[in-house]
């Protein structure tokens, strides 16, 4: 999958093949999330509007948001809209846990940050030092690995699907083994000298993920809960799992607008590193006020994560390591993309955070649900003084005429 935005996080072979007003808040039940908040800082007028704006996607684009807004880590307002469950009738809430595909990735580069303030393992490091299974030569660093310039091909290269045993094996449980995985990897190569190319490499994701384990002696979901969940105060996020858990959100996919909803395979459990978190809109405020004020990273470690690679020719990657630009000064975010979710997790200047987590998606993308232009204009409601730049989609509006995804919808229903 090609990602000039920084904003997907599927394979390119299946994503070409794809590619009311609230006026208070409800009281929410003791030791659990509320469905619903709202903070007096958020006006009922100012919760009408929003509410209108997220009106132009749900139903009509999506079949369900979860919706968060937040400053300092503090959940302002949080709701949601749609359906968490078409065929069962069951409610998009705040408290629903979604899918945030790869959003995943910054907290995936956040814990390797961590590990190494705890001196534990060097971005400098040689991959081959904690996976010597994959034998590349000449050895990425882990740091090249996290900004995606180690070499390892992806979407542009089109080998994620290949690396990782064909379209089926990536939607259906159980994942392919670390051994294979291990083999695949070393019998492709490297597409171009660490350093010198940018590609956005899932497999190296994956790769990183084995890593945490390695360095920290821990599964991975143990790991990010030790190094993140519980800093940031983020209870309601978990891992994926072999088995989806039945208070999740169900994922949606069709080709196109208009088309009817279907329930396909989304990623299995090997995806754990690269875009494997299920969370909620509000669990991500949590995050981004957590990583900003210091509760999980240092102040130098974020500035690393926010910072692409300069590559070998002077040109720079388009993003650091799980973040990029979002335009705006100061305004860092990314978003994920799998088969049926679509997420954006945007944190702009200002201090407000805007966390967008749905569950549909489709093969026209943004042009159908632009969920980088809908967080800005929700930022820019409750900031009017300073408003974020609004992302531009192309002169057309970037509809395409989709081409029919025939493996992907084998395995749909």
């Amino acid at each position: 999958m090609r990602v000039d935005d920084h904003a997907k996080g599927f394979p390119r072979r299946v994503i070409a093949g794809l590619v009311a007003a609230a006026a208070c808040c409800l009281a929410p039940v003791a030791g659990a999330q509320p469905a619903f908040e709202r903070s007096p800082d958020i006006s009922p007028a100012l919760a009408a509007q929003i509410d209108a704006l997220v009106a132009e996607y749900v139903p009509a684009m999506l079949p369900g948001l979860q919706l968060a807004i937040g400053k300092g880590g503090t959940v302002l307002y949080a709701r949601g809209y749609g359906a968490a469950d078409i065929r069962a009738g069951v409610p998009m809430s705040a408290a629903t846990p979604v899918k945030i595909g790869s959003v995943t990735k910054q907290l995936t580069a956040a814990a390797l940050l961590k590990l190494q303030e705890q001196n534990k393992i060097s971005l400098a490091d040689p991959l081959s030092r904690w996976i010597p299974e994959v034998r590349y030569q000449p050895d990425p660093t882990i740091g090249q690995v996290m900004q995606m310039v180690a070499g390892i091909p992806g979407a542009v290269h089109d080998a994620d699907d290949v690396l990782l045993d064909s379209v089926p094996a990536l939607l259906q449980e159980p994942p392919i083994s670390k051994e294979k995985l291990f083999a695949n990897l070393t019998a492709r190569g490297l597409f171009a000298p660490p350093g010198s190319a940018y590609d956005y490499s899932n497999a190296g994701y994956i790769l990183l993920g084995r890593v945490i384990e390695r360095v920290s002696g821990l599964p991975l979901e143990q790991a990010f809960t030790q190094l993140l969940f519980r800093p940031a105060g983020m209870s309601a996020s978990y891992l994926l799992g072999p088995v989806a858990r039945p208070e999740a959100a169900r994922g949606y996919y069709r080709v196109k607008p208009g088309d009817a909803w279907l329930m396909c395979p989304d990623l299995n459990s090997g995806f754990d590193a690269t875009g494997g978190v299920v969370s909620t809109a509000s669990d991500m405020v949590r995050w981004n006020g957590a990583l900003r004020g210091g509760a999980v990273l240092s102040a130098p470690s974020l500035a690393l994560m926010r910072t692409p690679a300069r590559l070998t020719d002077g040109k720079f990657a388009p993003i650091g390591m799980g973040l990029a630009s979002l335009g705006g000064p100061g305004s860092y975010g990314a978003a994920g993309q799998t088969v049926s979710f679509a997420a954006a997790n945007a944190g702009y200047g200002s201090g407000y955070d805007v966390i967008l987590l749905a569950n549909g998606s489709n093969t026209v993308g943004d042009a159908a649900y632009p969920r980088f232009v809908l967080a800005a204009r929700i930022h820019n409601v409750l900031n009017p003084s300073a408003p974020e730049p609004v992302p531009a989609l192309p002169p057309n509006g970037g509809v395409i005429e989709p081409a029919v995804p025939t493996e992907l919808l084998r395995l749909c229903q």
